[in-house]
């Protein structure tokens, strides 16, 4: 019985000996070429494999090195995708149990070139020559029986430091992704002709900044979750104009097209970052915080199905923040004065004042400020339009506020006014904004001010904030008062 006993080890040491040789000395590297052939036959892409691929014993597994991908015919002359090395682990006790038991899969250092050539063409979706296409109907009609995958479990998937690059030619859009990295666990794929119903996944993203055109988002980190084609990122933080935000984001693609669900949150958005970008005068600034929150849903991938969807709200509110470079209280001080003044002495009164010290035009310049009590903006979005419900903002001494609606997905201003109030909440001026979002048309309507008296003024507050010019205005006498705003802003 000893005897035989140490013969099975003998046995068992010399196979697992020879296993481990033949392991160790088994050239992959002689499949490279049939490897690149498959792939371009399948996708249309020219697959070079310049490094090792390399097989191992403990763990088992298979290592690829220094994989590229050429960009197609028709686009920059460079690669469209490179990757230092992936690497693959499996259990050789599950494969012998007709299963497949991944122990993890890596993908380290990976530049990807996603681009879209002059004729509106993607780099990553060039179809496949009529050749390709021959070869896999002749393959589908030799292979009469369907390959049953066995069931697959993948404990963990790791992505390292991946940077891709979104170059559309025509448009000169670029956009950059910095330093993502990925972890993927609990991967599992059961027997499913729907591939995306048939995985199931959860895991953790972090992305160093994405840049599209001037703007960036920083410090991006999101737990996420997939099954049932449904993608779920919560919580998703990120940093974006120096302010940190916290939000969630439902991606369903159970229905022809996807329905996208976004929820953020920004405790102290900082109105000096943002003023940088969106504030064309060098002199004007805002400094201070406002809280927003955004709940906004909508369907589809194109753009204008996007903005013809989209519905949701937006609410944005701030106390005892600060606007360089404009003085409010003196302009809608000036226009009081205005009010009171006959129109004898109009004339005589608009020339001084946009001559002097107290006049409107003098609102504007260095050292002026003006410290706003508070700013809201309710603004309930449906099916792509916008509701200004609850516009306004207080100085203390003055209040302003906006009505009316504006269409996202035509980009038009619908029946919007800005008004000055009163202490009732009347409209002491209003001007009435129409037209488009790059060229809107400003008409105002004053009851004894000339469109030369306020025109000037009201024209660079309005072209301060967005580039909205007036045009040609034409005087409309005032009637009874009625109340123009009666929200949250006293």
């Amino acid at each position: 019985m000893k005897k035989l006993l140490f013969g099975l080890i003998i046995v068992m040491t010399t196979v697992i000996v020879v296993l481990v040789v033949l392991i160790m000395t088994f050239d992959l590297n002689k499949y490279k070429p049939a490897i690149e052939k498959k792939v371009y036959e399948a996708t249309g892409k020219e697959l070079k494999i310049n490094g090792d691929i390399g097989l191992s014993f403990s763990p088992f597994g298979i290592s690829i090195n220094d994989i590229v991908i050429k960009n197609p015919k028709g686009f920059s002359n460079t690669d469209m995708f490179r990757m230092k090395k992936a690497a693959i682990s499996l259990q050789l006790a599950a494969l012998l149990n007709k299963r497949v038991k991944v122990n993890y899969v890596k993908f380290i250092d990976i530049d990807l070139l996603v681009e879209k050539n002059r004729q509106g063409l993607l780099n990553l979706s060039v179809s496949k020559t009529k050749e390709q296409k021959k070869v896999e109907k002749v393959e589908k009609a030799e292979s009469k029986t369907q390959v049953k995958l066995p069931p697959i479990n993948v404990d963990k998937v790791l992505v390292e430091n991946v940077n891709i690059v979104y170059n559309d030619i025509k448009s000169k859009v670029k956009a950059k992704v910095d330093g993502l990295n990925l972890t993927v666990n609990d991967i599992s794929f059961n027997d499913n002709k729907d591939i995306l119903k048939a995985i199931a996944l959860k895991g953790l993203l972090a992305i160093n900044d994405i840049k599209y055109d001037r703007y960036v988002l920083k410090n991006i980190s999101a737990d996420f979750k997939f099954k049932d084609k449904i993608a779920t990122i919560d919580p998703m933080k990120l940093t974006t104009f120096g302010s940190q935000a916290v939000g969630k984001l439902i991606y369903n693609m159970q229905g022809k097209k996807p329905k996208i669900y976004i929820q953020e949150h920004i405790a102290k958005f900082d109105l000096k970052e943002i003023s940088k970008e969106f504030i064309k005068y060098k002199n004007i600034s805002l400094v201070g915080f406002v809280k927003t929150d955004a709940k906004l849903s909508m369907v589809g991938t194109d753009p204008k199905d996007i903005k013809r969807s989209l519905s949701g709200k937006v609410y944005v509110e701030g106390n005892d923040f600060g606007i360089k470079g404009v003085d409010l209280n003196q302009m809608l001080s000036s226009y009081d004065k205005v009010k009171n003044l006959n129109k004898k002495n109009i004339g005589s009164f608009l020339t001084s004042a946009a001559t002097t010290k107290g006049g409107i035009v003098s609102g504007f310049g260095e050292g002026k400020t003006t410290a706003v009590k508070k700013l809201v903006i309710d603004m309930p979005i449906k099916r792509g339009v916008a509701t200004l419900k609850d516009v306004a903002l207080s100085t203390g001494k003055y209040r302003i506020a906006v009505k009316g609606k504006l269409d996202l997905y035509r980009e038009r201003f619908l029946g919007v006014v800005v008004a000055f109030l009163d202490k009732k909440g009347c409209a002491k001026i209003s001007q009435k904004i129409e037209g488009t979002f790059s060229k809107p048309k400003i008409k105002l309507d004053t009851s004894s001010i000339t469109k030369s008296a306020v025109g000037g003024a009201v024209k660079s507050l309005l072209g301060s904030f967005g580039g909205l010019v007036p045009s040609s205005s034409s005087d409309k006498k005032v009637t009874k008062c009625k109340v123009f705003y009666n929200g949250v802003v006293k």
